[in-house]
């Protein structure tokens, strides 16, 4: 009578190897694309209306880790559009925080009230958010959204956010994740940066035009997992003018040893 159960078990024992492997392998994408429509559309010859465009994705991938970085995928996706409207207007519509046709409504009802305050206002509002991966391996998904929008004024802003997610548990991963040692690590990133933007050591960072925090270089917001190392990605107005555009600084692995935590997602 035991054989049988003991046959049972033994072929489950495969299995288990089989299931840990998976997540090993690079994840597949389910791409997602939003586009408003309606009535508020963009008019392209009458230059009035609005455009909202979100492309993101999520993992195909059935596992814990997976559905917890998706659902975080799904927030930001729609933190792209309420990310530019204000408490008041959001408070009343308990579902824009999770719903892209919602949010994306209230903005182009943004526009519509605009154009209303200021007696009619030529251009379209625009607003598109691309996000891809820039890094995946076992334990660690790197992901890059970028974000345009144009709601009148001088020029349109852009803004690029990295998120990095740890695929078993699907957690966000900060830089401390990653770092054992942050001030060698701002020094690493000092001089790629310096490198980079054609600037000599020791010099007066701020007399070439660039903004620092009580005259000292500091990392940027935003920093991600690349194949090619990491990378530190300052927005128009963190460090620099708008003009100047993002600033995105790749430091080789190598460059990090005795840095990087040896038990970290690399």
């Amino acid at each position: 009578m035991k054989y049988p159960l003991f046959l049972f078990i033994l072929c489950l024992i495969p299995l288990f190897p089989a299931c840990h492997h998976a997540s090993s392998e690079p994840p597949v994408l389910i791409r997602q694309h939003y586009v408003l429509t309606g009535p508020n559309h963009c008019d392209t010859t009458t230059n009035k209306g609005v455009d909202v465009t979100v492309n993101y994705f999520l993992l195909k991938e059935d596992s814990r880790g997976a559905h917890t970085i998706n659902d975080s995928l799904r927030r930001l996706a729609v933190g792209s559009i309420t990310g530019w409207l204000d408490s008041t207007t959001l408070a009343p519509h308990l579902n824009a925080q999770s719903n892209l046709a919602t949010a994306a409504t209230l903005f182009a009802a943004d526009y519509e009230t605009m154009i209303s305050d200021m007696g009619g206002m030529g251009g379209c509002w625009e607003l598109k958010m691309q996000a891809d991966t820039l890094y995946t391996s076992a334990k660690a998904l790197t992901v890059r959204m970028e974000t345009y929008a144009y709601t009148g004024g001088a020029h349109p802003n852009s803004n690029r956010a990295l998120y990095m997610f740890d695929r078993e548990t699907g957690h966000t991963l900060s830089m401390t994740d990653l770092v054992s040692d942050t001030t060698a690590l701002l020094d690493v990133v000092e001089r790629a940066f310096r490198r980079q933007q054609e600037i000599r050591p020791h010099t007066n960072l701020e007399e070439h035009g660039y903004f620092l925090r009580d005259g000292r270089f500091f990392l940027p917001a935003n920093i991600g997992l690349s194949r090619a190392g990491m990378v530190f990605c300052y927005n128009p107005y963190e460090i620099a003018a708008y003009a100047v555009g993002p600033i995105e600084v790749t430091v080789p692995y190598a460059q990090l040893s005795g840095i990087l935590r040896s038990d970290g997602p690399l």
